[in-house]
């Protein structure tokens, strides 16, 4: 202070000493008093460190907060990040095996369960209505594909059934002329081979028209026939239809029929409906080998009839019942498998509707539902 203020003649001195460990400021200036030159030293408390230390504190407390902040803020982003990647990644795993045509996982023989690529839905905004539209589109082509198997199946079918019964009728013709010739040459010469020659040439026409039979289910069903509505009484047809059937089964099967009061005049095919008719009859009848009954009633709905024809005869394992009305498929020793492939075209090209349920030991039902016209009369 001397050597600042007296020998350096400076207005004024700052500088910080120490007590101990306690480290202060000190100012002094030089003054006038009595007639003498003093020297007036103030000491003070310097807040520095406190100041310092403050501000270190301050520090600290930013730093926390930005870094909470910034996790919580990272967390938060994380989160939806999640949320809107997690269904993204389902989507785009579900595309692929969509893209793949993964619809069905291995198919067992007791059950074919159709697996259809589903995604959970977990979020409530505009992905889980892009979810739920994938399982809408998942649900969709999995019907077209099994529709276009299905159409392609029957294509294959139809052209196949084309050429059966072309390759069978060509030599039927032949076959039959010679037959009818034999039995001919053979009447003029006095049948000197009777019965043996008689016999064996009606065992072949009886095959032969066999074969006519089967050729001719063979090219129906190639063709696609042609349908030709004309107003048609359920009842009359039932009845002529049934009534062709009657006599050979009097005694072994009871056949009893509930047509049901008012029955509407329908706009129907009536060949193809009766055609249809029969084969559903003669597959209950050929489940019935030791006889039984056969009931069948229509009921009339507001906007369709019921008819439902059930016989109690061996029923129809599950397996057997889901390829009740594929083409080839039967469980007859002689039958083609077309009968119940036919009877549902001609019911559906009629605009109705066909099902079969069976169980084993109890029986059979065919239900056909035919459409009710607008102002059909009674």
């Amino acid at each position: 202070v001397y050597r600042t203020v007296n020998l350096s003649q400076l207005p004024s001195f700052v500088g910080e000493d120490t007590i101990g460990s306690l480290r202060y400021q000190l100012a002094a200036v030089p003054i006038e008093a009595g007639g003498e030159s003093l020297i007036l030293t103030v000491p003070f408390n310097s807040r520095q460190q406190e100041i310092e230390g403050q501000i270190d504190e301050l520090n600290r407390r930013i730093w926390s907060y930005t870094l909470f902040f910034v996790a919580i803020v990272g967390f938060l982003g994380w989160a939806v990040a999640r949320r809107i990647a997690d269904p993204v990644r389902r989507l785009t795993r579900a595309t692929s095996r969509v893209a793949r045509g993964e619809f069905y996982p291995p198919i067992s023989t007791r059950r074919a369960e159709v697996l259809e690529e589903r995604v959970v839905s977990r979020t409530a905004d505009e992905l889980e209505i892009l979810e739920s539209d994938f399982n809408e589109m998942a649900v969709r082509l999995n019907a077209q594909r099994r529709e276009l198997q299905r159409t392609h199946r029957l294509e294959a079918w139809t052209e196949m059934a084309r050429q059966v019964a072309h390759e069978i009728k060509n030599p039927l013709t032949p076959v039959q002329l010679s037959a009818e010739h034999l039995l001919k040459v053979h009447a003029d010469r006095g049948s000197p081979l009777s019965p043996v020659l008689q016999g064996c040439v009606d065992s072949i026409l009886k095959q032969v028209r066999i074969l006519r039979q089967i050729a001719s289910e063979f090219s129906s069903y190639s063709s696609a026939p042609g349908v030709d509505l004309a107003p048609v009484a359920l009842d009359s047809l039932l009845e002529e239809t049934i009534d062709s059937y009657r006599l050979g089964l009097e005694g072994r099967v009871i056949v009893s029929v509930d047509l049901g009061p008012d029955l509407p005049i329908l706009q129907l095919d009536r060949v193809l409906i009766q055609r249809a008719l029969s084969n559903i009859l003669e597959n209950a009848l050929y489940s019935m080998p030791d006889g039984g009954s056969l009931s069948i009633a229509v009921i009339k709905c507001p906007s369709e009839l019921q008819l439902s024809v059930v016989d109690t005869g061996v029923g129809l394992d599950a397996d057997v019942l889901a390829r009740v009305f594929e083409p080839y498929f039967s469980t007859k020793v002689s039958g083609t498998g077309l009968g119940m492939a036919i009877a549902k075209r001609n019911v559906e090209l009629n605009g109705g509707t066909i099902t079969v349920s069976s169980e084993p030991g109890l029986g059979t039902r065919v239900k056909i539902t035919l459409p009710i016209c607008p102002g059909s009369k009674s």
